[in-house]
Formats: C-alpha cells, sequence, structure tokens
C-alpha cells in the first residue's frame, strides 16, 4: 500500500532564532518542516539541530538551483548535515558525483532538482536518471512552468513514477494546479509555508488554503474539477467562493485557479482535465468567445462571457454578471429614469451597461479607447463619451467597471475623487472590500458600496451551472468576506497617501 503524502511546512527565515520559532508552531497538519538554511544569514546549526518538535528536512539550495549558497558553502554543510541526527537532507542533483554523500548510514536522502528557468523538453528522462541515483530515499523534481500546460506533463510524470518515491510539481503561477492535485496524481509529498509566512518559491500555496480552501488530501482521480481562468489570477476570490459551496453541499469537486498567457494555450487543459464548469475573469471575457460552440442569450447581448459549461462535449457559454452587476444596488437607488456614468467598456461595463438598460437607467459610458465605448454603445443602446467626460458628470451614480483599484494594486484609482459629482459611486471591484476611490467618496460625503455582493451573486449563479444545485450563498458570502476581512492590512495610511494613477481598460 502507498503511503500517506506528506505535507512538508516550508520554515525560510533570516535568522536562526526565528527560523526555530517558527519551527516550534507547526501548523496541526505539518508531517515535516524544511529548514531553508541557505537563506539564514547567522546560522547556528546547533541550535537547528537540538530544537525539538517535527522531523527536519534540512536544505542548503545552491544558487543555481534557485537558492542562496555557493558552492564551498554547500559542500563542507552538506557533510555535517548527513553528520546530523536529522531525519532528512536535500541534495542536489548536482551532487551525485560525490560519492560520500550517498554512503549508507545517517538522514534519509531527498535527491532533488529545481529549474528555476522552465520546463525542459526532457523532463521525464531527467526524473528517470534521479530515480536510479542509488542510495536515495525521496527524489524530487520542480520546474517553472512556462504554459498551462506543463501541469499535464505532471500530472503524466507522476502517474508513470513508482508509488511513494517521486515529489513532483511546477513553479511559478501557471504551476499552481500542479500543486494542488500533485498527492492525487501520485506525489510523495508537497511543499507548503505558513500563511503569511516567507515562500520559497513563487506559486507556493500556504497550508491554511491547501486544508481549507482545496482539502487537497480528499481529492481523489474521480473528483470533478471546476475552475477560473485569468491573468493574473492568483488574487481572485473565485476559489474560496466556490470550494465553500462544494464544501456545503458535500459534493466530491474542486474549484482551482488557471492562469494563461492566451486561451489557446489554455485549451489542452480545460480538454484533458476535463474540466466540467470554468469562470473566467480579465482579459479573457471576449477572447474565449472563437472557442465556444454556443452562447446563452445574455452572453450573446453582451459579446462576453465569464462562465463557460460543458455540456456533453459542447463548450456553451453564459454570462452571469449582467443580473449580478445591478444585485448592490437593489434597494439603494430607483434605476428608473436614473442617470448613471459607467467607467470602462470591457466585458464588465458592457453587462452593467445592459442590465441598467434594461431597467430603464439612463448609461453613459466614458472610455479612454474612443472606438471601445462607441462599440459598447452601439451594442446596448447607450450613450459613450471621452474619459474627460466623466469630470464634469453629474447624474445619480459613478460606478467603476474597470479593474483599476483592485488587488494588488490598491493603491491605484481610475479617477480622482474631485471628479466625482454624484451623490453615490459604486465600484464592481469586491477585492478589496473598500476600495481608495471608495473611501476618499465616503471622506467627501459620497455614499458608496463595493462589488462584493455582485461577485457573490454572479458566482451563485455559476455554482448552478456547474452543480445542477442551489447555491449555498450564505456559506459562500461569509468564506470570501473572512479571507478578504484577514487579507486587509492594519492600517491604510500607506494606500491613502499613495499618488493617484489613472488607467481604463
Amino acid at each position: 500500500m502507498a503511503r500517506r503524502p506528506l505535507l512538508i511546512e516550508v520554515v525560510a527565515r533570516r535568522t536562526t532564532a526565528e527560523a526555530i520559532d517558527a519551527y516550534r508552531d507547526p501548523h496541526p497538519a505539518t508531517d515535516l518542516v524544511e529548514f531553508r538554511l541557505d537563506g539564514i544569514v547567522d546560522l547556528k546549526l546547533d541550535r537547528i539541530l537540538e530544537a525539538r518538535g517535527r522531523p527536519k528536512l534540512l536544505t542548503v539550495r545552491s544558487r543555481a538551483q534557485g537558492g542562496a549558497a555557493g558552492p564551498e558553502d554547500r559542500a563542507a554543510l552538506l557533510r555535517r548535515l548527513l553528520r546530523s541526527g536529522a531525519e532528512y537532507v536535500d541534495l542536489e542533483s548536482g551532487d551525485v558525483g560525490a560519492r560520500d554523500l550517498f554512503r549508507p548510514g545517517g538522514p534519509k536522502r531527498v535527491l532533488s532538482w529545481h529549474d528555476p528557468h522552465g520546463t525542459p523538453i526532457d523532463l521525464e528522462e531527467r526524473a528517470a536518471r534521479l530515480l536510479a541515483v542509488p542510495g536515495v530515499d525521496l527524489v524530487k523534481v520542480v520546474t517553472w512552468a512556462e504554459v498551462t500546460g506543463d501541469n499535464l506533463r505532471y500530472r503524466d510524470l507522476l502517474r508513470a513514477a513508482p508509488r511513494g518515491r517521486l515529489i513532483a510539481f511546477a513553479m511559478g503561477p501557471k504551476g499552481v494546479p500542479s500543486r494542488i492535485l500533485a498527492a492525487a496524481w501520485g506525489s510523495a509529498a508537497l511543499f507548503a509555508p505558513r500563511s503569511g509566512a516567507p515562500a520559497s518559491a513563487a506559486g507556493q500555496i500556504p497550508i491554511e488554503d491547501l486544508e481549507e480552501v482545496y482539502r487537497w488530501r480528499g481529492i481523489a482521480p474521480t473528483t470533478t474539477l471546476l475552475g477560473v481562468l485569468g491573468a493574473p489570477v492568483g488574487g481572485s476570490m473565485s476559489p474560496r467562493l466556490h470550494n465553500a459551496g462544494l464544501e456545503a453541499l458535500g459534493l466530491d469537486m474542486r474549484y482551482l485557479p488557471f492562469e494563461a498567457s492566451s486561451v489557446a494555450e489554455f485549451l489542452p487543459v480545460l480538454s484533458d482535465l476535463r474540466l466540467r464548469g470554468l469562470s473566467v475573469t480579465h482579459p479573457f471575457k471576449e477572447a474565449i468567445l472563437p472557442h465556444l460552440d454556443g452562447l446563452d442569450a445574455d452572453a450573446r447581448a453582451c459579446g462576453a462571457v465569464n462562465t463557460v459549461v460543458k455540456v456533453w462535449n459542447r463548450l456553451e457559454g453564459r454570462n452571469t454578471d449582467l443580473e449580478a452587476s445591478v444585485a448592490p444596488l437593489r434597494g439603494w437607488l430607483r434605476l428608473r429614469g436614473a442617470r448613471v456614468g459607467v467607467l470602462g467598456a470591457g466585458g464588465a461595463a458592457r453587462a452593467l451597461a445592459l442590465a441598467l438598460r434594461r431597467r430603464g437607467a439612463r448609461v453613459t459610458v466614458f472610455s479612454r479607447t474612443p472606438e471601445r465605448g462607441r462599440a459598447l454603445a452601439r451594442a446596448t443602446g447607450v450613450l459613450a463619451r471621452g474619459w474627460a467626460g466623466a469630470r464634469g458628470f453629474r447624474g445619480d451614480l459613478v460606478v467603476n467597471a474597470t479593474p483599476v483599484g483592485m488587488t494588488p494594486r490598491p493603491a491605484r484609482t481610475p479617477i480622482p475623487a474631485t471628479w466625482l459629482k454624484t451623490p453615490r459611486y459604486y465600484a464592481l471591484i469586491y477585492n478589496p472590500i473598500e476600495t481608495l476611490l471608495m473611501r476618499r467618496a465616503q471622506a467627501i460625503g459620497l455614499e458608496a458600496r463595493g462589488g462584493l455582493e455582485m461577485f457573490v451573486a454572479q458566482g451563485a449563479a455559476q455554482f448552478s451551472e456547474f452543480t445542477g444545485r442551489e447555491a449555498p450563498i450564505a456559506a459562500m458570502r461569509r468564506a470570501v468576506t473572512r479571507a478578504l476581512e484577514a487579507s486587509a492590512p492594519p492600517s491604510r495610511r500607506a494606500a491613502t497617501g499613495a499618488k493617484e494613477r489613472h488607467a481604463d481598460r
């Protein structure tokens, strides 16, 4: 029987004291703690070896494989580590020629190879050579995911490897799915830091997210997969929203983030992982249209989709943004006859403009790109003006339908607060819960609302499309709200004092 995959907690601290403190307070799910010794500036190895707690993996990563240790420092330190009482020591592919490092006895050996620059064509051959090295307990292969399809290469690599001997997944934003699915594919272990702790490689997922959001140990080869496609997608709360709903209903499904440079790059993953459903976010809401087999009425009207559902062998496009975009306005503003200014001319702006028009609002769209503004106006029956026109707009509501001001760049604003001449301001952004421009609008006496309710509403509609079940909205909203509140900085001084920069998409 294959052994249970290990959860290895990464401790990448600058000082010995900090590393030991982190080691003494592991996550309850942690099986093994990795000390990244190459990053410790005042390394006191005896203190680390004397510390009592979970089993240790001691790593001295070389510069060639993405670490900080030079060759001379590594060679002497590795020989000392192999005479220590540590449970595991990490050796690298470049160490294979040093036979004394592989003699019997001492700590178990993890033979690793990292390529922080890409995933080579001969990935499988390199892994096979490492697995054939005698005196090795585990082999670790990690490379940078250049394309989303590299996740599939890791799946195939793990499925073909001896069970319980290979640790493998991809680094970088595009490799995140391979980390979540690695154990289900056969990886002997997974590396992850605690939430808020320094990571040792790009794309690492906090242990808390692996355990609570993705429930990684419960993913089986038969688990149905869903996901969100975007660029970037690392800040998306969609995995929290949907996975909370799936857990509440006890469904054997998981929702993952997928980052790609183009829709075409992602299509093999969509097909090969047999995703049942897909959320689509910036910048692919329009770009994905040529790849779909059909659209619902709202998607056709918007000329954009935020939802793709697989119906037998067909990819059907939906748009749940349209109705969800006006959800936060209920009870706040009577839309029939209201004058509304919309900032932006992308897919979100088009959905909002259509929803407002359906309810009898008079809509003016302001865009930096005249062609996009005019195209939106023709498609939706609203007025289009240049960006500067927003400065003098005096109506009932201004809406930011651009991504400007969202995480990871919350210190930006689409327009200066001095341009706002309406009594209300609404941002479709939900992360952060309260944007910089919302706070500035409130400071000058305006009522302001964010896009959290819209986000939950569109996600709930997607959830029903994906699962055929009514969405557990309360559980989904609670999961996102808690995460957003936890990620908010204790002080907003830096954001408030930041210089405004303006953009429109």
